[in-house]
């Protein structure tokens, strides 16, 4: 009987995790905690404060470092100083150095702070990380250069059928270049430019590369995600690359979301894995923005009007049998989740553009610097599989976007016939012999984070009018 037993528990802990990778529901109000999480390459967490180096411990005497130490889980050194970068003839300096040496008016050099000439390109807005206590994040990227990081979902996530997940993210510390400009027959100085500008940007990433949740792409133009195999990425892309050897097309002069795949070979991030068009957002001004990217398993007609296609996307376009069906992808931000308006829309078949065993997929992010660098931190992240999202994430109330009462509303819910206007609650395709389930737009407390919204019109139910065949 011990041995029965034994052999029954194992088979059911076998099962639980084998429904643990299908059921994927999780919630990240913050990365002090990262059960079920792997980072790659120079991905680390950190708590933002001059803290203690958990990984140096001398017995139990704590060793201290400098601000923005990190957590049991290194990446590469990220500490500010005032060495300077050589790089393509100007001298690239960290953002902390805070000044530079300009010509006064009678042209003999001084260190004293003075206004200089702003180069094309330079931000307006930006911040210094933070150097007191915050919520563990996960930092994608140090403020160094040449760098790429990621973190994945250890376990593979259902896509096909349709996903909904939200996450926040900040970056900080980009990089300072100044460049002096001498007069090549004296030697004298007639003027400094100076640009604050970081690079390059992260990214959203499902794919089924066999490195799993190890995968990790290449740095600069390549995002942390150039390289991974059949997989697409959602960038969020903070440079301008130019078009050269490595780039086939320019990017657009602004920071830029757009859908890059090319099915199940290597990712890449030039235009020729574009899918659709790209849509400016300002991102890298230091501020926390939030993101959404929502995968239906139907084209939705009220994204129309932001949807984007190009020739890249064309063989996409298309079913794959029943329950296969083409699908909306739609990517928001910041007042966009509010407001139910997409920054990008694409039409696409998942099943069709990913070769994906089972329909799972790895998910997650990834990042990286080149000769401009900036922070990319990841604060926040919920995850849920399409029509499982109402009540299965535990923590899903520490995950307060003040859109939780929308969360879970018609914007979300397969738009299927309704009970009791003869139809049934299977989910399907909108059909026009049905009217739509209205239950999900009344008030939904269940999932509402006290002292925010309400919710949707509670008797919305009533006008409704009852099923008309034609």
């Amino acid at each position: 009987m011990p041995c029965v037993g034994r052999w029954l528990a194992g088979h059911l802990l076998l099962l639980a995790l084998c429904l643990y990778e299908v059921e994927g529901d999780f919630v990240f109000p913050d990365f002090n905690k990262t059960t079920g999480l792997q980072l790659n390459g120079a991905a680390a967490t950190t708590s933002c404060e001059v803290g203690i180096d958990l990984t140096e411990k001398a017995g139990f005497k704590d060793i201290h470092g400098t601000a923005n130490d990190y957590g049991l889980r290194h990446g590469k050194a990220d500490n500010f100083s005032q060495t300077e970068y050589e790089q393509l003839g100007e001298k690239s300096l960290m953002q902390t150095r805070r000044t530079v040496k300009t010509n006064d008016e009678n042209g003999t050099f001084s260190d004293s702070i003075k206004d200089t000439i702003s180069s094309f390109g330079h931000r307006d807005e930006f911040v210094n990380s933070k150097t007191t206590r915050c919520a563990t994040r996960v930092r994608l990227t140090p403020s160094t250069p040449s760098t790429s990081g990621s973190v994945f979902f250890t376990n593979r996530l259902p896509v096909l059928q349709g996903f909904d997940t939200k996450f926040e993210f900040q970056i900080s510390d980009h990089s300072r270049t100044c460049t002096e400009h001498m007069d090549p027959g004296f030697g004298l100085k007639h003027h400094t430019t100076c640009s604050v500008h970081g690079g390059d940007g992260l990214a959203f990433v499902i794919h089924g590369d066999p490195n799993g949740p190890s995968s990790i792409g290449g740095n600069g133009a390549e995002l942390g995600y150039g390289g991974i195999e059949n997989g697409l990425a959602v960038e969020f892309d903070m440079w301008t690359n130019v078009a050269s050897i490595h780039v086939s097309n320019d990017d657009i002069f602004s920071d830029h979301i757009s859908i890059h795949s090319n099915g199940p070979d290597a990712l890449t991030s030039d235009s020729a894995s574009a899918l659709g068009g790209s849509r400016a957002h300002d991102m890298a001004d230091g501020g926390v923005h939030i993101a959404e990217v929502l995968y239906l398993p139907y084209i939705e007609p009220r994204y129309f009007e932001r949807m984007s296609a190009n020739e890249n996307l064309a063989k996409y376009i298309k079913d794959n049998g029943e329950g296969r069906r083409l699908g909306t992808l739609a990517v928001f931000i910041d007042s966009g989740i509010d407001n139910d308006v997409p920054i990008l829309a694409i039409p696409i078949n998942l099943s069709v553009l990913l070769n994906l065993d089972q329909g799972l997929a790895y998910a997650g992010f990834t990042g990286s610097t080149g000769e401009k660098w900036e922070k990319h931190d990841l604060l926040r992240w919920q995850w849920c599989d399409f029509g499982s999202c109402k009540a299965s994430a535990p923590d899903s109330s520490l995950f307060d976007y003040h859109t939780q009462s929308k969360f879970y509303t018609a914007r979300h819910t397969y738009n299927h016939p309704g009970e009791g206007y003869g139809g049934s609650q299977q989910e399907e395709a909108p059909t026009r012999h049905g009217s739509p389930d209205t239950e999900p737009w009344g008030e939904d407390n269940s999932r509402k984070a006290g002292g925010f919204g309400s919710g949707l019109y509670s008797g919305a139910a009533n006008q409704v009018p009852p099923n008309t065949l034609d």
